[in-house]
């Protein structure tokens, strides 16, 4: 058994208003977002090895920067896709190929969220060898609005509500297959990997994980996540 996480970092950050560094590559206290993600992992026991699925002409520069980080489980780099899922499957069919002859639960996360924690990583693993595949989740905490033809027709009750998050996680067999599918049908457009595996009749179980776990997409996401971190080093939010 091997326990694979599988980062994407594909993007360009077109919503950072940023034409010169992809999102991934920002800095917080001379470290790039995507190291410190990738730290998460690399810190976490149970995790085998890391395939990391980087924007093609990117790929140089993040082989330095692995190396000056000293991390060790990156056991392959690829190419990113034109989409977050076609990164994520050329990720996946590397995973394939590293492994071919062994059972591996993949975890499938995104560069841009260096805040999930170990605990959450832990929850997912368990989650997939024990019942099946495991979306990261938080409760949703706004009311969450319907819309048809420019008008509100539904209302839905947030305590039903979940936030889908990262790491989704699955067996590497499965979630492989219905990619396959997905291309061989002509819809390998899926906002994501639960949706696809939904589509495709599998049963995903929630995982609970933090609110912190936010994915860095817009300039306010960066301050957001500088703000996490601060609090952090200062020991949390303090008593008048």
């Amino acid at each position: 058994m091997k326990r694979i996480a599988v980062i994407f970092a594909g993007g360009v950050g077109a919503r950072m208003n940023n034409s010169k560094t992809p999102k991934q590559f920002l800095e917080w206290n001379g470290r790039p977002i995507l190291i410190q993600t990738l730290d998460v992992f690399e810190q976490t026991d149970s995790i085998d090895g890391i395939v990391l699925a980087c924007k093609a002409e990117w790929i140089d520069h993040t082989k330095n920067l692995i190396k000056e980080a000293g991390l060790q489980k990156i056991v392959s780099i690829v190419p990113g896709g034109d989409s977050a899922l076609d990164s994520q499957y050329n990720g996946l069919t590397e995973a394939k190929r590293l492994f071919p002859n062994e059972e591996v639960t993949v975890l499938i996360h995104d560069g841009v969220r260096p805040l999930v924690d170990k605990a959450t990583i832990e929850r997912n693993i368990e989650s997939v060898e024990t019942k099946g595949s495991a979306i990261t989740v938080t409760p949703a905490i706004e009311t969450v609005m319907v819309t048809d033809n420019g008008s509100i027709n539904r209302i839905l009750n947030r305590s039903e509500c979940l936030m889908a998050k990262a790491p989704q996680s699955f067996k590497l067999d499965d979630i492989l297959s219905v990619h396959d599918r997905a291309k061989t049908e002509g819809i390998h457009n899926f906002i994501d990997s639960a949706s696809m595996m939904m589509h495709y009749g599998y049963t995903l179980y929630p995982v609970l994980g933090e609110t912190e776990n936010i994915k860095i997409t817009t300039p306010s996401d960066y301050y957001m996540f500088t703000g996490i971190i601060k609090n952090r080093e200062l020991g949390g939010l303090q008593d008048e």
